[in-house]
């Protein structure tokens, strides 16, 4: 299997080929860069303030299309939030000083600021932002608003 794994990410690796550097390791860090997720989601923000306030129109077409696309990356991040409660507690690798410490360190890797579970989060609100946008560009925000509140009116009331 660990030859599996090795051949599919040398089918990857434009290094492997000649090329220079394998473009998966550099787009993560790319996106994991805590300064860019800043960059980004300050953007969406922009985005959504912008929206708010007629600086840009996108027809209902055009937004639902990027809408869907969003919102399925959105779906799949959620998709994986199971897979990563795996990392909500520390690994037992035993009661010793140095099984402890590699606990805490790997613990502390799937969990901190930098850790693909922190990105995520960051990227699934800035997916969420910029779908925001696209619906108020689009006048559909108020329809959606509305849309919601009806389903939560209708739903209180049968409870």
């Amino acid at each position: 299997m660990a030859q599996e794994f090795s051949e599919q990410g040398a089918a990857y690796d434009p290094g492997a080929r000649g090329g220079s550097g394998n473009v998966a390791d550099t787009a993560f860090k790319a996106i994991t860069n805590l300064a860019n997720m800043a960059t980004a989601k300050l953007a969406a923000s922009s985005l959504v303030e912008s929206a708010k306030n007629g600086g840009f129109t996108v027809t209902k077409e055009s937004a639902d299309e990027l809408i869907n696309t969003l919102a399925k990356f959105v779906d799949e991040i959620r998709a994986m939030e199971p897979t990563l409660a795996a990392f909500d507690q520390q690994p037992a690798l035993g009661s010793h000083p140095y099984g402890q410490l590699v606990a805490r360190h790997m613990y502390e890797g799937a969990n901190g600021p930098q850790s693909a579970r922190a990105v995520l989060k960051q990227l699934e609100t800035i997916l969420e932002m910029s779908i925001e946008a696209l619906q108020r560009a689009s006048n559909q925000y108020e329809e959606t608003e509305a849309d919601t509140v009806d389903a939560l009116n209708k739903t209180s009331r049968s409870i």
